[in-house]
Order: structure tokens, then C-alpha cells, then sequence
């Protein structure tokens, strides 16, 4: 009769994880297990996700590994749930990130060469090449790390439906009053000649860079009082040049000090910074009130004061302090707070800096030049004609850019922005309905910055992205603001097929309030309004058909790391409170950021972090997935990136994990053993309690790991119940029960079914966080299509033993802990039995108190007692014992270094044998020894 075919292939015992996550990569590709995944969930039962797109240029590194491991781990629980996740890619596309690739392709230095030199259309068809040549090297990656996403549909920020969506969204807001244009300071590029978000400086520590540099303190002459000088302090010697004011706070007390021939003014709470000598003393005491209208001599008054306005003169400001400087400040429009008491005050405003950082031809002396080398020679200047009082070094932290790295200078702008203040009474309500994971940041990072925000700066003076989408007439002041292509078209009486420039500058529309002819402002959008959008533009809502704006909006879920709570998170919830009043947002996971081994961000240049690709060949994508989602960076902490933390991943669980599978596949097979069609109830004890810890293991998991976003959970639950629970106490006091020497066929198919329903249930626990491995188990073991496609594990509460399990683990375990600790302090091997021992803790249920034995190896236990001890006293008997242990265990050695199966009967010759016949019995059960005889020592195969 022809031997059967076990039900269970076989297990390779040198699994390599890569070379395994690669053959099942390929099974999912030709299977099309991603899309069955979505298709056999009902599409009235959704749960939805947005990905933050990633921008198209650069290479996947850790931290875009990072963030795609959790889009891709709580998309797979829900849909093991029952729900219907769509998981779609996207690419942003526009702004500087592609700006900054192609200027380098083109060769160009400056930003004035783009209209000049290249023109804007070959640099825009450039920059759409750029983008349209998309690497293909992400999708490895992301294969790699088990990502299921949709590659082939994926949207394009670029795309014309994207576009005309975020039109549409421009529109909504400016109708709701929550877009104006106006002169406003933002933080601005010299190099890309145009304005940064302090949220885009913000995302990345990289950005702000600590430079000494030096600080002065300048003296302005008094009109009327040729001898007396306020004393002002600055860092910008640049814009010195034009100082139209100065500001006190009126609420101060000032001093008028005498310090040889001259006299200053300062507030009295700075007097630590004048000069020790000469001595100086104080001639008058008043409040800064009394300043307020004085008139002073300039330093430089090469620019014209318009009829009406004011300039030359001191006015007051709460925002002056006596903290830093003398409490007198220059006042020019390169500051925000500057320009607002300026604009109040009606002072004269000066822009004497171009778009490129240049000093305009009408500045005197120093046209021409970049306005941070005119630094020094305006101090020069300025201390010839006796006008400065000190200089000294000065360290401040400066925002550079995110792109170029440029230094960033305040630059006053007249641009469009979102009226952030107006909204920030809806974003504060809102916030609240939104669940964050860390819950801190909720109050604290989130609704601090979201309450510092000024006003969002959202137009760009650059080329490559969505217009700005309004026709202003040149002869009145009439606006043109469509919302869609279609009102365009209507308006201009003519097809538009291209959004981006220069196509769209030629569109031109009739004024509808003076026929006359309304051109579209110069600038693009801040590429940041488009992130923002993208609930809503990557399913080009609400232009596509009957789009029902609740089955996706608010997502249920998103996430990525901590720079983007000043970004994307703020931005997305920003519009989506200008547009419903309703949050962005229902979940949000905050994680941490992946530095380099050295403390700083990963960079080539400094060679700090080991390249991804190969630590994914060398030790596989589940691996990566555990040592991420169990790290503390999925608790909004930074980590340092470290190859040994990822290796520990496949020794210190996946190993474990497949050992326990290749034990039960080999065994099951060695039985011919099948999963039973019928659920069995096992009644030994130590089957029961995996039982229960398994399925309240799956309980916590999903309750406070899943449910609550919690993957460091989930993780850690994991591990103490195959590594702890499952491998080091189950599988091991199990062992005998498995083995082909036991004759109790129930207890063995028991043991068996056990052990399978707990490696098919846990996988199904286990799948989303490293779905390679579960696969591969559950597709062996149960012969179905895959996990993935299964529904989540049902807890069953009826094998939940909560008395049983607090038994096996202070009484039975803890007795372990305690019996081991005291052989080895007594340096007493296991494997030499013992005659009794006495413990403090009270006797477990009678069906463990033998397992307790057996894994100590002791004859009697007394519980109950006053103290723990060892009875350590030698017996003929346990001496033979413990002699007959050492031989089976050398048995066992030779049979595995002959390579012996393990069913394999054999002969055995020994030079010493037991004489006790119980003990002969137990050397030949658990050696399988057909035949035992004196002599050398020699094992050989039994026929």
C-alpha cells in the first residue's frame, strides 16, 4: 500500500525571510490576493484611509518606509474586519522639491534665468518630464516591506482633474471671505525668489541652523537735541539702511543716562548693557508714553516720504521688551510685527531688497549687492560717523530653506493668503472630535502651533503648480474667480486644456463689470494647499459623477510623522474647516522620526544609516515591519536607526515563531495527523491554558493595540505570547506529548489540534503586522486562498480559564523561577533529579502541580511552607536517574548527527546501562531504542 502524502509541506529549517517574502510576493502578484482583498468586502461597508503623497523626487528611505508600514498595517485589520479599504497611490508633484531637480538639469543659478533664459514653458515641460519620469525603484520598495497599494491608478498632484479640484477648493474658500490679498512679511528665499511657510521650515530641525554673527547697538540723534541719541539694538545691520522708525514700549520705564560728552536713552531694565567706562549716570526717569512722537535724524534718507505718510519718528508697541537690546527697536517692513504698527501708524514703508536678495538700484553706496555682504560695510559706515555705540558676537538660530538651504530673510509681500485667525476659533472646535494617537499632541504640539499660526501665505511667485485661480480686471478692481474648468471656459469663450503655465496665463476673460479685460494673477499655489485637498481632488470631487461626500470624508484614518503636524495635518485642517467646518480627519497617528546612528538626519553625504535595500535583502520586510511598529517612534518618540534592533527581529521572534511551525508541521506529518472537521475540546491543562492565553492574547491586540493605534502594543503582546507563552512554555512542556513515543493517541491528536488552532488563529492575529510569515503559515496549515482574505479571529470566550492562567503563572511559573534560581546558586544541572522541595506559594490546581515537577525534575513538592529550599541530598537512586538523563540526552545528539528522522528506531551499546527497569523503559521511549546491550558506545539504525 502506497504511503499517503503528508497533509502539511514540508518546513525548511534554514529559512532565509527574504528569499521567502519573495515567492510570496510573486504568489500575491499572480494571485491578485491585494485586489480580491477589496473586492470581497461589501461597498457599503467602508473604512478609508488617505495617503499623504510623497514628493516624486528622491529615493524611499526610513522615514517613507516608516510611515508606508502603518498605511498598509491598519488598511489590512480592517479589512480582515469586514470593511472595504481603498488604497490608493499618489505622487505630489509640484512646488520647489521638483523646481529645485530640473533648475539643477537646466543648470540654472537663479531664479530670474527661468523667464529670461529658459522661458517658462520649456522649464514647466521640463518639470512635467521630470515628474512623468517616476522611478520605478519605489515600488520595489515598497513590495518589500509588503505595502498593498494600488501603483497602476495612482493620482498625480499635476493631473488636470487634481487641479480642478483644488479650484474648486480655492473658490469654496474665497466665497466663504477666508482668502484676501495683501502686504504681509513671510519668510522668504532669495535663491527660489519666493515665499516659504513657516510650517515648510518647521517640518525638519535640519532647517534652522545656529549662526554667530554680530549684534550692535546703534545710536539715533535726537532732531532737536544734538547731543542725545537713543540707543537701539539690532542683528540686521542691512536693514539699517531704511529705519523710518523707532518703537517704545509706552508702558516702560526709560532713562535718560549722561556717559561722557553724550547722553542716551534706554530702558532702565537694560542699563547692564552699557560700557563699564566712563561711568555714566542717570539724569532722567519717565515712562516710554513720553517718547512716543519724538522726532529723530536718520541714518540714511535716500528715499522719498510720500505726501501723508510719517517717518523719522518714535512710536509705541506692546510688542517692545525690555528682555533683549535696550527696549528700543528699529523699526523696517522685514518684520511682521514691523509692518503692522507701520501700516497702523501710517509710516513710510521702504523696500530696498529685491526678490533675489539684491539691495535696489536707488539704495546709495551699495546697490547692487547681496544684503548680507553689505553687513559689514553699513557697520563701517555707521561707526566713521560716530552713529554706533557697540558691537559684539551674537548667536541666534536662523530658518534656511527647506529645499535649497538658503538662508531665509522676513520679506515683506504682496500675496495671497488664508485668513488663519478668522478660522482658528472653528480649527480649535474641530480638533476636539479628532483622535490622536499619541494623545498629547492633541493639546499640546497640535494646538499650539495651530494657535501661534499667522496667517497661511499661499501663493507662490513661481512656475510649476496649480494657478492661483483669479482674472483681475486692469481697469477696475473687479475679480474673477472660477470654480471649475467649465466656468472658465464659459467665461473665456474658449476650450481649456491645460492648466498650468504659461497656457493659463494667455486665458483672459471679460470683465463683467467694465467689459474690461481681466488678466489671471502672475503666481501658482503653495503646493501645500494641494496636500491639503487631496481628500478631495484625488477622487476629483465633487466633479465625478454622484460622489457622496460622507462615504470618504471625513477619512477614518491617517498618519505620518511628527514635521507634519505643523504641515500636513495643519494644512488639511485648515481647509477642511474653511470648507465643512468639520475636522480633516477622524484618527491620526503621530509617529517619531528615524535619525541616523549618529544622532543626526540620515544623509548619504554622512554615511549614518545602513542602506535599506540591502538590510531588506538580507533580513526581509517582516522583520522591519516588527522592529518599526514595536519601536517607541510609533509613540510620536525619535529613534536612532540600528541594523542590530532589525536583526534581533528574526532571531528574537520570527525564528522562534517558524521553529514552533516547523515543530508542528514535522511532527503532524510524522502522525499523518489532518485538522479534524469538528472542533475538539482538549482536557489536559496545559492545552487549555495556551488555549486561554491565546485568545485573550487576541483580545488585548485587537482591543488595546488595534482599536486604540497602539502598533508598540500589538507588538509587545505578540511577543510575550509566542516567545514567553507559546515557544519557552508550551512547545517545550509539550515536547513528549508530540513525540512518536507516546501511546496516548488522544493526548497526542489533542496536543496537535491545539497547537494548530493556536498557529492558525494567531497568524490571522498576526497578519497585518508581518503579513509575509502568516502567509506562509496559514496558507500551509489550513490549504485556504490566504489570511488575508479570512475575517479577524473570533475571541472565544468560553476558553478564556482567567484561574487557570493566574495558577500556571504565580504558583507553577514563579515556583520555576524560583526552583531554577536555587540550582543554580547551588550549581545543581536540571537534568539531576531532586528529592523534594519546599516554596512559599500555595499549591496550584492538582493537574499542574506535575508539570511543575516535571520541569523542575524533582520527586515531592511541599507548598505552603514558611520558605523556599531545595532538598540537594544525593540518593544510589537519583544518581542513577540522573546518569540515565545524560545518556539519552547524548543519544539524542548522535541521533541528530546521523541525520536519524524522527521515527527512526535504533540499536543501542553503552558501556553503562540503568539497572532500575523503570529507567531501562524510560531510555528506550525516549530514544526509541529497539535493543540496549553493554559495550562501546554505539548507536545504530533498528530495521
Amino acid at each position: 500500500m502506497a504511503k499517503r502524502r503528508p497533509f502539511f509541506d514540508e518546513v525548511d529549517t534554514k529559512v532565509n525571510f527574504p528569499r521567502l517574502e519573495e515567492k510570496i510576493l510573486k504568489f500575491w502578484k499572480k494571485d491578485k490576493t491585494f485586489e480580491k482583498s477589496i473586492s470581497s468586502r461589501p461597498k457599503s461597508k467602508t473604512w478609508t484611509f488617505l495617503d499623504g503623497p510623497p514628493f516624486i523626487t528622491g529615493l524611499p528611505h526610513y522615514g517613507s518606509l516608516l510611515s508606508s508600514i502603518p498605511k498598509d498595517l491598519f488598511p489590512r485589520y480592517w479589512t480582515m474586519k469586514g470593511y472595504r479599504v481603498r488604497r490608493v497611490w499618489g505622487w505630489d508633484c509640484h512646488g520647489l522639491p521638483a523646481e529645485h531637480k530640473v533648475e539643477g538639469k537646466l543648470g540654472i543659478k537663479r531664479k530670474r534665468d527661468i523667464e529670461e533664459k529658459i522661458g517658462i514653458k520649456r522649464f514647466v515641460d521640463e518639470c512635467k518630464l521630470y515628474v512623468n519620469q517616476v522611478s520605478s525603484e519605489w515600488e520595489w520598495y515598497v513590495d518589500r516591506v509588503a505595502r498593498w497599494v494600488d501603483f497602476k491608478n495612482s493620482y498625480k498632484t499635476m493631473d488636470k482633474d487634481y487641479m480642478e479640484t483644488v479650484m474648486w477648493v480655492f473658490k469654496q474658500i474665497y466665497d466663504k471671505g477666508y482668502i484676501y490679498k495683501g502686504l504681509r512679511v513671510s519668510l522668504f528665499c532669495p535663491r527660489c525668489s519666493t515665499p516659504i511657510s513657516n510650517f515648510e521650515v518647521a517640518m525638519d530641525a535640519e532647517n534652522y541652523k545656529d549662526i554667530t554673527e554680530v549684534s550692535n547697538v546703534y545710536k539715533y540723534q535726537l532732531k532737536d537735541d544734538k547731543d542725545t541719541f537713543f540707543l537701539a539694538w539690532s542683528t540686521t545691520p542691512w536693514n539699517k539702511i531704511v529705519t523710518p522708525a523707532l518703537a517704545v514700549n509706552p508702558k516702560l520705564t526709560y532713562v535718560k543716562v549722561k556717559q561722557g560728552s553724550e547722553n542716551y536713552i534706554l530702558a532702565k531694565l537694560t542699563l547692564k548693557m552699557l560700557k563699564k567706562e566712563p561711568k555714566f549716570e542717570i539724569v532722567e526717569t519717565f515712562k516710554g508714553k513720553e517718547l512716543v512722537g519724538k522726532k529723530f535724524i536718520p541714518h540714511y534718507d535716500f528715499y522719498k516720504i510720500e505726501p501723508g505718510k510719517r517717518a523719522f519718528v518714535v512710536i509705541g508697541g506692546d510688542f517692545v521688551t525690555a528682555e533683549e537690546g535696550t527696549g528700543i527697536v528699529t523699526l523696517a517692513v522685514y518684520g511682521e510685527e514691523d509692518l503692522e504698527i507701520m501700516q497702523k501708524e501710517n509710516i513710510q514703508l521702504v523696500m530696498h531688497v529685491d526678490d533675489e536678495g539684491i539691495l535696489k538700484k536707488d539704495v546709495p553706496k551699495w546697490a547692487g549687492k547681496y544684503y548680507l555682504g553689505v553687513n559689514k560695510l553699513v557697520n563701517d559706515d555707521l561707526n566713521k560717523r560716530g552713529l554706533m555705540y557697540s558691537e559684539a558676537p551674537h548667536t541666534h538660530t536662523i530658518a534656511h530653506c527647506w529645499r535649497c538651504g538658503t538662508r531665509l530673510f522676513h520679506n515683506p509681500q504682496n500675496a495671497w493668503y488664508i485668513d488663519i485667525q478668522k478660522l482658528k476659533p472653528q480649527m480649535k472646535k474641530t480638533n476636539e472630535k479628532v483622535n490622536w494617537y499619541p494623545a498629547h499632541f492633541k493639546h499640546g504640539r497640535f494646538l499650539k502651533s495651530m494657535e501661534a499660526a499667522p496667517d497661511w501665505c499661499i501663493s507662490r511667485t513661481r512656475y510649476w503648480g496649480s494657478p492661483v485661480p483669479v482674472w483681475e480686471c486692469e481697469n477696475c478692481d473687479e475679480r474673477f474667480v472660477p470654480g471649475s474648468i467649465s466656468d472658465l471656459e464659459k467665461a473665456a469663450g474658449r476650450k481649456i486644456e491645460e492648466l498650468h503655465r504659461p497656457e493659463i496665463d494667455e486665458v483672459v476673460v471679460e470683465c463683467k463689470k467694465c467689459s474690461g479685460i481681466s488678466k489671471r494673477v502672475p503666481e501658482v499655489l503653495d503646493s501645500w494647499v494641494e496636500a491639503g485637498s487631496a481628500s478631495f481632488a484625488e477622487r476629483h470631487y465633487p466633479f465625478e459623477g454622484k460622489v457622496n461626500l460622507k462615504e470618504f470624508f471625513p477619512p477614518d484614518f491617517i498618519v505620518e510623522y511628527t514635521g507634519q503636524i505643523r504641515a500636513w495635518f495643519y494644512v488639511l485642517h485648515v481647509i477642511a474647516s474653511a470648507l465643512f467646518e468639520s475636522p480633516a480627519f477622524k484618527n491620526v497617528v503621530v509617529t517619531g522620526v528615524i535619525l541616523g546612528t549618529d544622532g543626526r538626519k540620515m544623509s548619504k553625504n554622512y554615511g549614518n544609516y545602513p542602506d535599506p535595500e540591502v538590510m531588506l535583502k538580507k533580513h526581509g520586510g517582516d522583520a522591519l515591519r516588527l522592529y518599526l511598529m514595536g519601536s517607541p517612534v510609533m509613540k510620536g518618540e525619535d529613534i536612532l536607526i540600528s541594523e542590530e534592533e532589525y536583526k534581533n527581529q528574526v532571531r528574537g521572534f520570527l525564528l522562534i515563531l517558524w521553529n514552533v511551525y516547523n515543530f508542528f508541521v514535522t511532527y503532524a506529518n510524522l502522525h499523518n495527523w489532518e485538522p479534524p472537521k469538528e472542533k475538539l475540546k482538549p482536557k489536559n491543562a496545559l492545552d487549555r491554558w495556551i488555549l486561554s492565553r491565546m485568545n485573550g492574547s487576541i483580545g488585548n491586540i485587537t482591543k488595546n493595540g488595534f482599536e486604540k493605534f497602539d502598533t508598540a502594543e500589538v507588538v509587545n503582546l505578540a511577543k510575550i505570547f509566542i516567545v514567553r507563552d507559546l515557544s519557552a512554555w508550551y512547545v517545550r512542556r509539550s515536547r513528549d506529548r508530540f513525540s512518536y513515543f507516546n501511546d496516548d493517541d488522544k493526548d497526542r491528536n489533542e496536543a496537535l489540534f491545539t497547537l494548530w488552532k493556536v498557529l492558525t488563529s494567531y497568524s490571522q492575529a498576526l497578519a497585518p503586522v508581518i503579513p509575509f510569515l502568516t502567509e506562509e503559515i496559514y496558507k500551509n496549515l489550513t490549504k485556504e486562498a490566504s489570511v488575508h482574505l479570512t475575517n479577524w479571529p473570533r475571541v472565544d470566550e468560553s476558553l478564556i480559564d482567567e484561574d487557570l492562567e493566574t495558577d500556571m503563572e504565580e504558583k507553577v511559573r514563579a515556583v520555576v523561577v524560583r526552583a531554577h534560581a536555587e540550582r543554580k546558586k547551588a550549581q545543581i544541572p536540571v537534568r539531576r533529579p531532586l528529592l523534594s522541595m519546599a516554596t512559599t506559594i500555595a499549591k496550584p490546581m492538582s493537574d499542574l502541580e506535575a508539570l511543575v515537577k516535571d520541569e523542575i525534575n524533582v520527586k515531592n513538592i511541599a507548598w505552603g511552607q514558611t520558605e523556599d529550599k531545595i532538598d540537594i541530598k544525593e540518593t544510589p537512586e537519583l544518581i542513577e536517574e540522573a546518569k540515565t538523563r545524560e545518556l539519552i540526552r547524548k543519544i539524542q545528539v548522535e541521533r541528530k548527527n546521523m541525520g536519524m528522522n524522527l521515527a527512526q528506531k535504533i540499536k543501542l551499546d553503552s558501556p553503562w546501562l540503568p539497572k532500575n527497569k523503570e529507567l531501562v523503559l524510560l531510555l528506550k521511549t525516549k530514544t526509541l531504542a529497539k535493543s540496549v546491550k553493554r559495550g562501546k558506545f554505539s548507536v545504530s539504525k533498528s530495521p
